[in-house]
């Protein structure tokens, strides 16, 4: 009888246990507003043209656009996103350079001149013009942040040398390229 009674309140009771949780996880949720980031991912992706995969805008952006409503605020995220990326870069290679030379040295060097202007010139000017929503400039001024890093990997390979900051320079053109698609599907 003890048996039958446990087994009968177990019963009762992990039904109910699971039906609160599901309505008490329904108000956290039903407080907020959507995310625009799984449709902006969507449709910046196929406005990209290959540049950058629908995965790698659902992870750059998740969790990085809180309080986006629109495209235009994923655009902008995406160039803050770009600029740490950059920046980021900038002090890697800065830290490579320390006490190198030869064909290696030179391609970073190169590379740093090109991250210096992303990240001093192009990108506050990105900022601006998406911030300003200015999507035209904004468009403009993300092209030359795309086309850095790739001027940065031919130095490496026009000397057939390995580059120690290919996967930076895939992310920022990535980035880049993600937020010019943004902002080309905000208009």
């Amino acid at each position: 009888m003890a048996s039958s009674l446990f087994t009968n309140r177990n019963s009762f009771l992990i039904p109910l246990v699971g039906l609160l949780s599901v309505h008490f996880a329904a108000l956290d949720v039903a407080g907020e507003p959507p995310s625009v980031v799984p449709s902006g991912c969507k449709f910046a992706a196929a406005a990209g043209g290959g540049t950058f995969t629908e995965d790698f805008c659902l992870s750059a952006l998740t969790g990085h656009s809180v309080g986006a409503t629109d495209y235009g605020d994923l655009a902008l995220f995406a160039v803050d996103l770009a600029t740490a990326n950059a920046t980021a870069t900038e002090a890697k290679i800065d830290s490579l350079l320390a006490g190198g030379d030869g064909a290696l040295a030179d391609c970073l060097r190169a590379c740093r001149s090109l991250y210096d202007t992303v990240v001093h010139v192009y990108q506050p000017d990105c900022h601006a013009a998406v911030k300003d929503r200015k999507f035209v400039d904004g468009n403009l001024c993300l092209s030359r942040t795309a086309r850095a890093p790739v001027e940065c990997e031919l130095a490496f390979k026009q000397r057939s040398v390995a580059s120690p900051v290919a996967a930076e320079d895939d992310a920022l053109a990535k980035l880049a390229n993600l937020a010019i698609a943004l902002s080309t599907i905000t208009r």
